[in-house]
């Protein structure tokens, strides 16, 4: 029924040059409880897809609502996006990893996908065919997984004790738009995520478990690369504590001036961040401030 209720009310499917609906949620998951997280998350969605106009919150760009005050503003998401190692927190037990083709929270997302009739992002421990293990993040639509990116820069707290880096940047393609995956301290290595004004990106999408000590870091790297890269940034962080850390969130959507164009409400405990990407908008400041086509070229991957 959910899902008939979505196909009633959306609109054409986004195109290039057109929009993009982007819904981000701040989980907060139990330590190392797969099973639980999903759980929660199912009750979660079902409520944010139960309300009008899937939860849009009727607040100002970079506010707030709570879930009692939202507005009816037509708002589908085309893409469902969740913090890293949403399923179990950032735990270095091998115990936790799963195989690609078991995994209980990759299938999770695929049923998700399904169900809601949008893409659904985030990342996942995951064991290879060899035995290494992996931060991969997976993008995955109805119609099964289009792209997964092995998180480059593994942190130096253990995950790079723990997890193999990954060596290939991904760019994928969603209703038009180019879009390059990357997981949590990726986003402090520019160089990495460096736009290329021949065939540029549209939106750098990045999910994380980014401590709260270190927040200010994130909200000006994040607005950072925006700027240089001329697109939008997404930032989806998780919420709530693991045995050593403790996490506020923080995730918006930035667009290429550097400017928050996401706002948030509360579902069930949890925050929702909602932002509407405009690709007419960003075209328009690309063909007007060209510096893409400025780029150092010896420095591009």
């Amino acid at each position: 029924m959910l899902l008939n209720n979505r196909k009633n009310r959306r609109q054409e499917p986004s195109m290039a040059s057109a929009t993009l609906n982007l819904m981000m949620l701040e989980f907060a998951p139990e330590w190392e409880a797969a099973k639980a997280n999903l759980s929660r998350l199912d009750a979660i969605m079902e409520r944010i897809f139960s309300l009008p106009s899937c939860g849009y919150p009727g607040a100002s760009q970079g506010g707030a609502a709570e879930e009692g005050s939202m507005a009816a503003a037509g708002f589908m998401p085309d893409i469902i996006v969740l913090p890293e190692f949403f399923s179990t927190g950032f735990s270095m037990n091998p115990c936790v990893a799963e195989y690609q083709d078991l995994s209980p929270s990759l299938g999770w997302m695929l049923r998700t996908a399904a169900l809601y009739d949008c893409a659904v992002a985030g990342s996942i421990p995951v064991i290879g065919p060899d035995g290494r293990r992996f931060n991969r993040f997976f993008f995955v639509t109805p119609e099964g997984v289009l792209g997964q990116y092995d998180k480059r820069h593994l942190f130096f707290g253990g995950e790079d004790a723990s997890y193999t880096h990954g060596t290939d940047r991904v760019i994928l393609e969603y209703k038009g738009w180019k879009i390059l995956l990357g997981t949590c301290f990726d986003l402090r290595f520019p160089v990495w995520m460096r736009n290329d004004g021949n065939d540029p990106y549209d939106l750098y999408l990045n999910v994380a478990n980014w401590p709260a000590a270190r927040r200010k870091a994130a909200e000006v790297l994040a607005a950072a690369r925006a700027i240089e890269n001329v697109c939008y940034v997404a930032f989806c962080n998780r919420a709530g504590h693991d045995p050593l850390l403790a996490y506020d969130g923080g995730s918006s959507v930035i667009n290429h001036r550097g400017r928050v164009r996401s706002v948030s409400s509360r579902v069930m405990d949890t925050d929702v961040v909602y932002a509407v990407l405009d690709m007419a908008e960003m075209l328009r400041f690309r063909a007007s401030f060209p510096i893409l086509g400025l780029v150092d070229r010896h420095n591009l991957l």
